[in-house]
Parts: C-alpha cells; structure tokens; sequence
C-alpha cells in the first residue's frame, strides 16, 4: 500500500515537472512588443510550429492588424502557447514549410533576428496574400523539413 501511494507520489511530481518545464520551454518563443491594443481585422485559427513547441487543431490565433500581426493561443490554451507579435516592416519573409505528414506551415522570419514562428494552417494559399499586400515578402513554394530546429540554422 505504501509502495503505491509513493509511486502515485513520484508520478505526479514527474507529470508537474514535464509540465512546467514545458511551458518554460515554450515560452522560450514569445515575442511581446508595444502594440496598441484593438480588434484584428482579419482572424486566422490553426496550430503553431516553433521551437520546443508544435500544436495541431485550432488552439491557436493568428491575428491581423494594421500595425502588424499577433500570434497566440486561445483561452484554454494560452499557458502553453507563446504570444508572438511583429510589426509587417520587421518581416524578412513568410515562407511554407511543412514536416511529414503535417499540416503546411506560414513559417514568419523577422530581419536581423532569430526569433521566428510557424502558423500551422490549412488556410495558407489565403494568409499569404495579406502579409504580401502589407509589404512582407513571400515565398510560395513548400520547403519539406525534418526537424523544427532546422529552421533555426543559419542559410547556407
């Protein structure tokens, strides 16, 4: 009785650890800048696709703007998903990628920065051409990736 009641004990402490160490890692990705407040005009739902961080379905919000764009996740899903703002002069480019057997991915790169995130959506053919009317560059063909941290290496 008292071997399972410490095993239970174990567990739990193993669970909430993985846990918080996944949510630390996550918001490894955040990017919060001083932006006004408001509506978007345009709302997007999907996945993100970032370092130490993939979701699927709809638990996150890419969010558009006219002084740039937001991505974050929804009410049950905000702990773990990292808000991540940009304003359209700041984006080197939008660019599809995609992993097997995964959704196509709006993968934002900033200029001068390593920071970036991948917005996971079926909807891409549509995202694309409001970043390109606000001035970000884009490029339209789908680069295959095994890995997420490729993204992050430096172009060779």
């Amino acid at each position: 009785m008292q071997l399972a009641v410490v095993l239970v004990l174990v567990l739990v402490v193993l669970g909430i650890g993985g846990v918080v160490l996944w949510t630390r890692l996550a918001a490894s990705n955040a990017r919060v800048i001083d932006a006004p407040a408001g509506e978007p005009d345009t709302l997007f739902r999907g996945g993100v696709m970032g370092r130490h961080i993939i979701t699927s379905g709809s638990l996150v919000r890419l969010e558009f703007f006219d002084w740039g764009l937001r991505l974050r996740g929804i009410a049950v899903s905000r702990w773990l998903v990292p808000t991540w703002e940009a304003r359209y002069d700041e984006l080197a480019i939008a660019e599809l990628v995609s992993l097997p057997a995964s959704r196509i991915a709006v993968w934002l790169r900033l200029r001068g920065e390593p920071a970036a995130i991948g917005f996971l959506s079926d909807r891409s053919n549509a995202i694309l051409p409001l970043l390109e009317a606000r001035g970000v560059p884009v490029n339209r063909s789908v680069t295959q990736i095994r890995r997420v941290e490729e993204l992050y290496q430096p172009p060779k």
